[in-house]
């Protein structure tokens, strides 16, 4: 009788082992979840559909933010932009004798009052002559040599005429016009008399911003160092303005007496950090030399101010 109790109880305690067993694997399964759905916030990420539903949005939420938020910067860019543009305007409006001006930066529209507006280019024209020439080096397949190089830095950093005149004999309208095509120069008229070039504000921020595209590659390190070297006596206007402001300025300019007042003329790249801009402002008919690059000062620096 007391081996057969014995028995019993062994029995009991096998069983009560084992349901004890089982209740805690059906915990330890509620607890987790199943294996075809497991638990989002316990379980290891998921490389699958489910886990790019889950935690996509967040971490594609920035992302997605930039392209709305960039568009509306750059409107906000485009309206300021447009509204130092207008003052300028307003400015040259009340200036005496005939004033055009116009600001582009990379991929943008040209801006600018009296855009089209044909001027003769003065000296102006010497940047296309220099690029010109260079071209005509580079497609004889010789080199320029150190007499050709400092007539060409003679008539770029101290606008000097008579070698103007000498390198423009060589080039002659034509070449200097297929510089004018390349730039997308569309009102430029050359003319026999280099100086007599008819130029526009528009044609001279295209070329000023397309610079890289105006040289030969060969020669566009020369070519950019000449506009970027003129002599501190001649770098009023454009240059003295930008140059206030942190930007570095690639220019030339043209000035002459006429008989119904001064031509004065600038065109310039301005480079400061990622940005870049091109100006032009033509002048004629203006009571002196001096009254003139006020007017390209005071449109420059309504054109720049704030940036």
């Amino acid at each position: 009788m007391r081996s057969y109790l014995i028995g019993n109880r062994a029995l009991i305690g096998l069983l009560a082992a084992v349901i004890a067993v089982i209740a805690v694997a059906a915990v330890a399964a509620l607890s987790t979840g199943s294996p075809s759905e497991p638990a989002a916030a316990t379980g290891p990420p998921s490389r699958g559909p489910a886990a790019a539903a889950a935690t996509g949005p967040a971490a594609a939420a920035p992302a997605r933010e930039r392209p709305r938020a960039s568009p509306r910067r750059r409107h906000r860019a485009a309206v300021r932009r447009r509204e130092r543009v207008a003052r300028a305007g307003e400015y040259a409006e009340g200036r005496d004798g005939h004033v055009a001006f116009a600001v582009a930066g990379p991929g943008e529209e040209i801006h600018g009052r009296n855009e089209h507006e044909l001027f003769q280019s003065a000296s102006a024209v010497k940047a296309l002559i220099l690029a010109a020439e260079l071209q005509r080096v580079a497609d004889a397949g010789g080199r320029l040599d150190p007499d050709a190089a400092a007539e060409l830095r003679r008539m770029i950093t101290v606008s000097d005429n008579d070698a103007a005149s000498a390198v423009f004999a060589r080039v002659g309208p034509e070449g200097v016009e297929a510089i004018a095509h390349r730039a997308g120069m569309r009102d430029f008229r050359a003319s026999d008399v280099w100086g007599a070039s008819a130029i526009s504000a528009a044609d001279m921020a295209a070329m000023f911003g397309r610079l890289g595209r105006v040289f030969p590659e060969r020669y566009e390190k020369f070519g950019l160092g000449l506009l970027g070297s003129i002599v501190s006596e001649q770098a009023w206007g454009i240059p003295e303005v930008a140059g206030e402001r942190g930007w570095s300025v690639r220019f030339k300019g043209g000035w002459r007496p006429d008989p119904g007042g001064f031509v004065v003329n600038q065109a310039a790249e301005l480079r400061r950090g990622g940005e870049r801009r091109a100006i032009a402002v033509l002048t004629d008919a203006q009571p002196s030399m001096a009254y003139g690059i006020e007017t390209i000062e005071g449109i420059t620096g309504r054109v720049l101010r704030g940036r």
